[in-house]
């Protein structure tokens, strides 16, 4: 089936490289002249290339973008996590630190305790997102390096940081996943900083608890835990960064993973919990849904990016429900559907009907009577 590049407008062809060495290219991107040290990925036949630096970062470098490029024998070599601390430190703006785990560096210039409660969530996800797939009989490799959260103080300064990738929805957006540079990037939700903390046990104790008992508790734990489900997802084999990986699937999952739990004394406890948010959106979607809706939510992103919050919000909801659905009803079939996305290349955009083709492939045929015992499931959970 033909498939389509994201480099350029035509179909191309990629060379794979099964002996990365060092590669140099020097680009000229936003009026600046930028040097990028690091292997390449993906190749196209114009020129054009997808480059992995030390630090983890990709580079969709165009053809016009390119102004020099050498290569050596030297092997290419990723940075260990004391050389990806330096140059954290080095690149993010003055007064950041950084508190290290053993899967994570937590770079912050907020709170510290607000940085260690972050921090404690994303070990127990870490934990609990590898024994979720052993348990359903996939083994996941885990991340050979660090993996990196950026948690600003305040909103203003994570948009001014963030401008450059999201534009204009850095100030809507309160957290994400970056593809490009793998990271998780987002603010204290709390506003906490400044308010006196220190590094006792007590006092951490004492500001989780203030975090969890305020309005935007919830959101503040699922915004975390949502965006850390995206960087695992990505560093472990279960998605690959850059290829076409659906929407419905990314998000529904995060989504699946990420329902806090406020009565335990961190805020998240397990995975899989009834999401009381989207629950009740995708009952008042239920009201007019129309009959080609789980059509649309597998065949393309189109709903996730509608302009009305409304039908995003929708199409939120049904991707939640629908992993959920498939998770309880169809576990086996969900993960072989899982391991063949995941040997997807990047930069390779799939066509509507291979979408529903594999769909249909790992789940049923007869899209309309699945479609029927997922609204049955759904109607029935409490």
């Amino acid at each position: 089936m033909r498939k389509q590049c994201l480099l350029a407008c035509v179909a191309l062809i990629f060379a794979a490289r099964s002996a990365p060495a060092l590669e140099y290219i020097k680009i000229k991107r936003n009026n600046r002249v930028v040097s990028v040290t690091g292997q390449v990925v993906v190749e196209a036949q114009d020129g054009g290339v997808l480059i992995e630096d030390q630090m983890g970062v990709l580079w969709a470098i165009q053809p016009e973008e390119s102004l020099a490029r050498e290569k050596d024998d030297l092997p290419f070599q990723r940075f260990d996590a004391s050389q990806i601390q330096v140059r954290l430190l080095a690149e993010l703006p003055e007064g950041f630190r950084v508190f290290t785990t053993a899967h994570y560096l937590v770079c912050y210039n907020t709170s510290t305790p607000y940085a260690q409660w972050c921090a404690a969530l994303y070990e127990r996800l870490y934990r609990g997102f590898f024994t979720f797939w052993k348990n359903r009989g996939w083994v996941l490799k885990e991340p050979e390096r660090p993996l990196i959260a950026v948690v600003f103080d305040d909103q203003e300064s994570y948009a001014s940081y963030a401008d450059e990738e999201l534009g204009p929805s850095a100030d809507v957006i309160i957290g994400y996943y970056s593809l490009q540079s793998n990271r998780v990037m987002m603010y204290d939700l709390t506003g906490a900083d400044g308010q006196g903390f220190g590094r006792s046990r007590a006092s951490t104790a004492k500001h989780i608890n203030r975090i969890l008992s305020q309005p935007a508790a919830e959101r503040t734990v699922a915004t975390i835990i949502h965006e850390a489900t995206h960087q695992l997802a990505f560093n472990c084999g279960l998605q690959i960064r850059y290829a076409d990986n659906p929407l419905w699937l990314s998000e529904g999952l995060a989504i699946y993973f990420e329902t806090p739990d406020l009565k335990n004394s961190r805020g998240w406890r397990r995975i899989g919990s009834v999401s009381r948010v989207r629950l009740p959106e995708f009952r008042q979607y239920l009201l007019d849904r129309p009959d080609n809706s789980l059509i649309t939510l597998i065949a393309d992103d189109h709903r996730f990016r509608q302009p009305s919050v409304r039908q995003r919000n929708q199409a939120y909801a049904e991707a939640w429900a629908l992993n959920y659905f498939l998770i309880r009803r169809y576990p086996r079939e969900f993960v072989a559907y899982l391991k063949v996305l995941s040997a997807k290349s990047p930069l390779v955009r799939d066509e509507k009907e291979q979408r529903i083709a594999e769909f249909k492939a790992a789940f049923s045929d007869d899209l309309e009577q699945l479609d029927a015992q997922f609204l049955r499931f759904i109607k029935r959970v409490k």
